[in-house]
């Protein structure tokens, strides 16, 4: 089995201030797969000197010595494709991997994609592509959870059925939704919640060693993460009921500069007896974050944009136990009850949304007002959520042992030296079966065409006179030198990448000179071992640069 991961550039997260949940899981699943890949030589598809060097720092980072990458030009594709058993992406744009595999000899390869936040009509038009272009069921979008399975699923399942209306033929996307989740580095984050970092970063930050430190940590934004009312509520709530000194750390930073104001004034107006205190994501009198300052994680996420959520699984690994939102992929995390609160929420019925898809297909709205609009109408029960914060306020018992619960389920599922080797199982298991239905039926040939792409001489066919044909007569018309002078200037020559390479060119025009006049068609006949389509087009270039002579027929 042979993985060769499909790489775009993308900016380390790590070294900038507004970090998306995007590039995290992106980067840190290349990482991890240096980490834990069982493959000897670590393939790239790139086609950018920059992202490669971006790739080449990312195993520095890790320690993988560089012999052990290998960059691939994604661009050639019958040269750098037909050895690879699965191509994968860290994101669900196929781009045109499916389509490029028409064109690669052999029994060809498995995409696989891993799905991240699936709202907006970009995330439409990604998950179009898998209806649209030559899938089959060895290909794959991994899902990070149940939730987002099933949301790919509704979609795909919506398409399908538009696609067996408007054809009236019999059809269903192929592809598979496995469910492998995200993971983290649990020894990286367990480092950063000693006790010595706790009393520094609590004395920091003004907080008794008895208070209770509610943490949240992500983006800030009502529009796309969460709005902020039912943690504040909820916090108020918790010190109300318990008496105790309560503190409510969000850790992050604003999306957008106009959303400070607003956090902060309602906060001031909410909170009366817990105190909400906002830390830089950037600070640097806390270079680790401040995970080792919490003693309970708030998390209440009201957002289609979020998918799975990386932070609760960060704080299971920090050893917090956690109160959280019942959506998405948070859910499949806790245990309610033993290693963490799940908060009951409620939407709309389906079926009443149809006014908010139109703020985007008219473009009324943009993408963040589209998702705040929609998280309006998500209520989360603050109520509950304030109860669970004072169960675990009044008992320190119960926050160590759903802290421990937590962490141990983090080292068993959420580490990384888990997850990669999921991976690795499931793209063997496809590549067997790939392998099995090719053994059993001959693979397809069929002209499998992108259509935002087509063969520019079958669109544009009407354009000339007439195509070249087979019985038209060609003959070499000039000298040796004319042509050494033709082929000396950079402007008639820039396009053999296009043609059969130069010395095999030369061959051809000797092969006409010798036996000319002659038929295209007995020319063709007379060199099987050339591509084709390349020699027709090499044809051509030597007719316009009056190399060879033609009588059209």
């Amino acid at each position: 089995m042979t993985v060769a991961i499909d790489y775009d550039i993308g900016k380390n997260p790590e070294t900038v201030q507004k970090v998306f949940g995007l590039q995290v899981a992106i980067f840190n699943w290349i990482k991890a797969f240096f980490r834990y890949g069982s493959q000897e030589k670590i393939y790239f598809l790139i086609d950018d000197v920059n992202a490669w060097g971006n790739v080449q720092k990312l195993a520095e980072e890790v320690g993988l010595p560089q012999d052990r990458l290998a960059a691939f030009d994604r661009r050639f594709v019958q040269q750098n494709y037909q050895h690879i058993t699965t191509v994968f992406r860290a994101d669900p744009s196929a781009q045109q991997i499916l389509w490029r595999r028409e064109s690669v000899p052999g029994p060809g390869y498995n995409f696989c994609g891993l799905a991240h936040a699936i709202s907006g009509l970009e995330t439409g038009a990604l998950l179009e592509q898998y209806c649209l272009a030559p899938t089959e069921p060895t290909d794959a979008i991994v899902a990070p959870s149940r939730a987002v399975q099933a949301s790919i699923r509704s979609f795909l399942d919506i398409y399908s059925d538009y696609i067996r209306r408007r054809f009236k033929c019999d059809y269903q996307c192929p592809i598979q939704l496995p469910i492998i989740p995200l993971g983290t580095d649990i020894a990286k984050f367990e480092s950063k919640v000693t006790p010595e970092k706790r009393k520094d970063y609590r004395a920091k930050l003004g907080i008794g060693e008895d208070d209770i430190v509610l943490l949240w940590v992500g983006r800030l934004s009502h529009a796309i993460k969460a709005h902020p009312l039912p943690m504040f509520q909820a916090a108020e709530r918790a010190a109300e009921l318990t008496g105790a000194n309560v503190h409510l750390l969000m850790n992050g930073y604003f999306a957008m500069e106009v959303d400070e104001p607003h956090f902060k004034n309602l906060a001031a107006d909410i909170c009366r007896k817990a105190k909400v205190t906002f830390i830089p994501n950037l600070d640097e009198r806390f270079p680790d974050g401040v995970w080792a300052a919490g003693d309970i994680f708030l998390s209440l996420i009201d957002n289609m944009q979020e998918s799975f959520g990386l932070t609760p699984i960060e704080a299971m690994a920090a050893g917090l136990p956690r109160v959280i939102s019942d959506w998405d992929g948070y859910r499949d995390s806790v245990h309610h009850g033993v290693d963490g609160f799940l908060v009951p929420t409620r939407q709309p019925p389906p079926g009443t949304g149809g006014a908010l898809a139109d703020l985007l297909l008219t473009g009324i709205d943009q993408y963040g007002g589209y998702l705040a609009k929609t998280a309006l109408s998500v209520s989360i029960d603050q109520e509950a959520a304030a109860q669970c914060i004072a169960q675990l306020i009044r008992d320190k018992n119960l926050r160590a042992s759903m802290a421990e619960k937590a962490r141990a389920r983090a080292r068993a599922t959420y580490d990384w030296k888990h997850i990669i080797p999921a991976y690795e199982a499931f793209w063997h298991e496809m590549a067997m079966k790939r392998r099995a239905d090719m053994a059993s039926r001959p693979r397809a040939v069929w002209p499998a065409i992108p259509p935002q792409a087509p063969d520019p001489y079958t669109m544009y066919a009407a354009y000339p006179t007439q195509p070249f044909k087979e019985t038209d007569i060609v003959r070499v018309i000039v000298d040796a030198a004319t042509i050494k002078r033709l082929w000396s200037h950079e402007i008639n020559v820039f396009g053999m990448d296009m043609m059969i390479p130069p010395d095999e060119a030369t061959k051809l025009i000797s092969y006409v000179s010798a036996h000319g006049p002659l038929t295209i068609g007995s020319l063709l006949a007379a060199m099987p071992q050339y591509d084709r389509p390349q020699l027709w087009r090499t044809l051509g270039w030597l007719i316009k640069l009056g190399i060879v002579g033609a009588s059209y027929t």
